[in-house]
């Protein structure tokens, strides 16, 4: 219950990664001032922190066209509930984390009612749409970027927006450690999504992807699949035979993940873990048909990996892993071949090791803390 004289602060998230971004600033926030209350929207990363839920995001997190139009009543529903707390709580300030859709019409929906909101990881105009940023800076009262490039971009239409950092560089587990390469548990790691719908589109072309053992099939023997919840646990428990279910682990396991000799990974912040892990990967991603469709006529850049559009001078301009996006059986061949040159050429594992400590120094620590700060501005 909201204590008599403190302030309450409305999260949303709609993403496992952005539920664990908004937990830490939860955290940090608290710091600064212990008599504010959290309520959102989110996952168990944000109710771990004493966050009072409304709603679990787990049941709305989807991606693609086709797939939110599957899942749109349940995700007006849940608008809807998010708009009737808002109106009836009144929080001093509105805390949107990614989920760019759902949020920014939140956004408009606070500022008619007065309510300032604060987004953090802001919406990826970079990558398409980039004519939609006076509609956003229209109704968001701050931006909180992530990367030095967006804070470019966001600056040539509002001064209201701030670089705070990267929240991967605070966490002290993403680092790399020495055990030699071959000296590692397991031979693959595979990173199918947090979304049920890219976890359907994904696992079984990646688990296509792994290379036969001596002309006897796939082998599975050696591979740790990774969830990062318990819905994706059991949605993956459903879909896979009982003989790989052992082979189930939790993403949120780093010291599992760094036994990992290279990975087969989908697209999103998951990249620059593995990247930050030193874990040599390859990108595999698939959208449904008509999405892809969609997608491919908005998306401007080469590259959809966040792990391939730090370096370089220009956005997407140099890549350090590959990617296959929308993979035909060709493709999956040469994701075998991939695999096993990661795994043979010692040269080419140094050169994506080196360029991944690259990355590193890219991004600035203190997000949360940074973004804690600027909240704070806001409510009083």
């Amino acid at each position: 219950m909201t204590t008599k004289g403190s302030r309450e602060i409305f999260i949303i998230t709609g993403e496992s990664s952005g539920d664990q971004h908004a937990a830490k600033y939860v955290k940090e926030h608290l710091l600064l001032n212990k008599e504010l209350y959290f309520s959102g929207i989110g996952q168990e990363s944000m109710r771990d922190e004493g966050v009072s839920l409304i709603y679990n995001s787990e049941d709305i997190s989807v991606v693609g066209l086709t797939e939110v139009i599957f899942k749109y009543h349940k995700i007006k529903s849940v608008m809807d509930l998010a708009k009737k707390y808002i109106y009836e709580k009144k929080p001093a300030l509105i805390v949107l984390v990614d989920y760019v859709e759902f949020n920014l019409k939140i956004a408009s929906y606070a500022k008619s009612l007065g309510i300032p909101t604060l987004f953090y990881i802001a919406p990826q105009v970079w990558a398409w749409r980039e004519s939609r940023i006076n509609n956003i800076v229209k109704v968001v009262d701050h931006l909180a970027v992530v990367f030095p490039f967006e804070y470019d971009i966001f600056s040539k239409f509002t001064t209201n927006v701030t670089y705070v950092g990267h929240p991967l560089a605070d966490d002290n587990e993403l680092s790399s450690d020495d055990t030699n390469y071959h000296n590692k548990k397991y031979d693959l790691g595979v990173f199918p999504g947090s979304r049920e719908s890219e976890i359907k589109n994904n696992i079984y072309t990646m688990l296509d992807c792994i290379k036969p053992s001596k002309g006897k099939g796939p082998d599975y023997s050696n591979i740790k699949i990774f969830y990062s919840n318990d819905k994706t646990k059991k949605l993956l428990e459903k879909m896979l035979p009982i003989s790989l279910h052992d082979s189930l682990k939790s993403g949120k396991d780093r010291s599992e993940i760094k036994q990992c000799k290279k990975a087969i990974t989908a697209s999103g912040t998951i990249t620059l873990e593995l990247a930050l892990l030193g874990i040599p990967m390859v990108i595999v991603y698939r959208l449904s048909a008509i999405s892809y469709l969609i997608m491919k006529r908005l998306v401007k850049l080469k590259y959809i990996g966040l792990v391939n559009l730090i370096l370089g001078e220009n956005l997407g301009d140099k890549m350090i892993v590959k990617e296959y996006i929308q993979p035909k059986y060709h493709d999956q061949v040469e994701i075998m071949a991939e695999l096993d040159k990661i795994d043979n050429d010692t040269e080419y594992r140094d050169r994506i090791r080196n360029k991944y400590l690259e990355i590193r120094k890219k991004l600035k620590p203190g997000a949360a803390k940074n973004l804690a700060h600027i909240a704070n501005k806001l409510i009083f």
